[in-house]
């Protein structure tokens, strides 16, 4: 039990940080807002209603970051989602490494520093 719970973890790329975020959701016409609870270079988890987003598998993102004028803008695959008491969506987001990647990267250094 305890060697899976350890590859378990060598599995994370990017360090992962808690971090309550307002984030927009575009689903086509709709925009619905949302929080994240955590971030890291490579997803979020997003505290929503998974039924709220129907069939979608894959999301348009965008985070607002603190000190930050504009916002980030990022493409997101759903990887999963919770119904316990920890409601929400796992996404990782998808695309090349680009300036918004790099608005998240310094944000989750400076919540690790």
């Amino acid at each position: 039990m305890f060697e899976g719970f350890v590859n378990y973890i060598e599995k994370r790329i990017f360090r992962r940080v808690d971090a309550e975020l307002p984030v927009d959701l575009e689903l086509g016409s709709e925009t619905v807002q949302t929080t994240s609870s955590n971030i890291s270079c490579g997803g979020m988890f997003l505290l929503i209603d998974p039924d709220k987003l129907g069939d979608q598998h894959k999301l348009d993102v965008v985070i607002h970051l603190p000190n930050r004028k504009n916002p980030v803008k990022m493409s997101a695959e759903i990887l999963r989602s919770e119904s316990n008491d920890r409601r929400g969506v796992a996404v990782q987001f998808q695309g090349l490494y680009n300036d918004s990647m790099l608005e998240i990267e310094k944000f989750v250094k400076g919540k690790l520093n």
